[in-house]
């Protein structure tokens, strides 16, 4: 695939970091934005016009809104082979808005792919699985899925998911700010216990693939200690109710938007 030439639709945050990714790894890619000043597009290169761009490029990643794809689609002037990121969009309205002959598959990655440690679940034609896998395998944890509706869930839970788990280091943060520590030291430390407590359980996961965090929360919890003190001050505030309502509350706006 490297000497293929990607074009990339739509360069904002997750345009732009799929652009910058396959750049750092020496793929050909061009991108189209027209929202976006040139001034502003730190190292993308952009293609000012629409027909140009598409003769340029065979493959084509699709990173607009998600009301601007069936727009963005119909207006090609020739088949393409697409991976859509829009979120809630069908691949038969996909297919059905692109050229005929067009072959679509859905991604739902997410921004830690900007550091290469992205998660990304993938559906639509299976023409296209190698691309999806080459491009993104390299800079995430990819699932390919069995059902396209499961793309919501994806969406809800890994795509959404980077904002809740800031959310939860800055609460951290600012309960140790709470506690008596600097705001700097506080933050450090939650971004340190987030990712050892990640990369632990992936490690034990690895190892055994029936590993529940369960087993390892119990061990930092001792009978009548901080741990548990903490933690039923979680359960009397619905931590772990308010936490499944976000990614289900999400996966339910993607349907929405596919209705809209």
């Amino acid at each position: 695939m490297k000497n293929m030439k990607i074009g990339i639709i739509g360069c904002g945050n997750m345009g732009g970091a799929i652009y910058r990714s396959l750049q750092n790894r020496n793929f050909q890619v061009l991108g189209y934005d027209p929202f976006l000043d040139p001034k502003k597009a730190d190292g993308i290169q952009l293609e000012s016009d629409w027909k140009s761009f598409q003769n340029k490029t065979e493959l084509l990643i699709l990173a607009v809104k998600p009301g601007d794809a069936a727009k963005t689609l119909s207006s090609l002037e020739t088949a393409k082979n697409i991976l859509s990121v829009a979120a809630g969009i069908d691949t038969h309205t996909l297919r059905n808005s692109s050229p005929s002959g067009s072959k679509v598959v859905r991604i739902m990655p997410n921004l830690p792919i900007l550091i290469e440690k992205g998660a990304l679940g993938y559906y639509g034609d299976k023409e296209l699985y190698e691309s999806v896998q080459e491009i993104f395998s390299p800079i995430s944890y990819c699932v390919e899925l069995a059902k396209e509706d499961l793309l919501d869930a994806v969406t809800g839970l890994s795509g959404s998911g980077p904002a809740y788990v800031l959310r939860f280091i800055q609460s951290l943060a600012e309960g140790g700010v709470a506690s008596g520590l600097t705001y700097t030291q506080a933050l450090r430390l939650s971004i340190q216990t987030v990712l050892g407590s990640a990369e632990l359980l992936a490690k034990e996961l690895d190892q055994n693939s029936e590993a529940h965090p369960e087993v390892l929360k119990n061990k930092v919890t001792s009978p009548g200690g901080t741990t548990i003190a903490g933690l039923e001050e979680l359960e009397k505030n619905n931590f772990p109710f308010a936490v499944m309502s976000a990614v289900k509350r999400a996966s339910e706006r993607s349907k929405e938007l596919g209705t809209k």
